[in-house]
């Protein structure tokens, strides 16, 4: 089962940069239903597997289980996808945030083009839509807390923006059952309230020099 978004990074802003990174940081961090020790054990029983992933215009909350496990980790999806962030654990993310950026410095010693593909789109873009950093500016780390990262799914987090997708499920009207009687209670957000900034091709040029035996070239139009 998926729960698949619409918002990615290029929804980032220089205020809230770093927000999709924080979210995965924390994604089992859940306090309505459950919490990250029980949605640990639900996941591990169940035999199945549960995991967060977003690049800059999407976000996907995935897993499998054995049918018998259904209600329970669907109702489990919705929650770590849908549920603001506690202050306990934005002040995790926070932390464990400034470990992504340190380990990702550190691993870029070994790949002098770690960054290209960053790089590119930075160049194309700026820094905004498509060229904010897949794990947010290192300046903001120390500004995420639970007001900025519950005002982030606020703005994006807009039903006509989710998609639920399943495959392998015996009866799809029960599945589709299940699906309204756990987001049934959802108000809409006004949409129009939230409008995707398009991204701006400016183009440019970016040279980094590197003590490598050797030579990277990218090169990128607009289409």
């Amino acid at each position: 089962m998926g729960f698949l978004m619409d918002v990615g990074t290029r929804d980032e802003t220089a205020e809230t940069t770093g927000s999709l990174l924080a979210m995965k940081n924390t994604y089992l961090k859940t306090l309505k239903h459950t919490n990250e020790t029980i949605n640990y054990g639900m996941i591990q029983m169940s035999g199945g597997a549960m995991k967060m992933d977003y690049d800059q215009e999407r976000t996907y909350f995935r897993g499998h289980c054995i049918q018998y496990d259904t209600i329970d980790m669907f109702q489990m999806m919705v929650d770590i996808a849908l549920e603001p962030r506690s202050v306990l654990a934005a002040n995790v993310a926070k932390a464990k945030n400034g470990k992504s950026h340190d380990l990702h410095n550190h691993l870029s010693k070994f790949d002098p083009f770690a960054n290209n593909q960053e790089l590119i789109l930075r160049t194309a873009y700026g820094y905004n839509t498509l060229g904010m950093p897949r794990l947010g500016l290192s300046n903001n780390v120390g500004n995420i807390d639970a007001r900025m990262l519950q005002q982030f799914v606020m703005d994006n987090v807009t039903p006509k923006k989710c998609l639920i997708v399943a495959s392998g499920v015996k009866n799809h009207r029960e599945y589709v059952d299940l699906v309204k009687e756990r987001l049934g209670d959802m108000l809409a957000v006004p949409e129009h309230e939230y409008e995707r900034k398009p991204s701006e091709y400016i183009g440019g040029e970016f040279r980094e020099w590197t003590e490598s035996p050797q030579t990277n070239i990218s090169i990128a139009f607009e289409s």
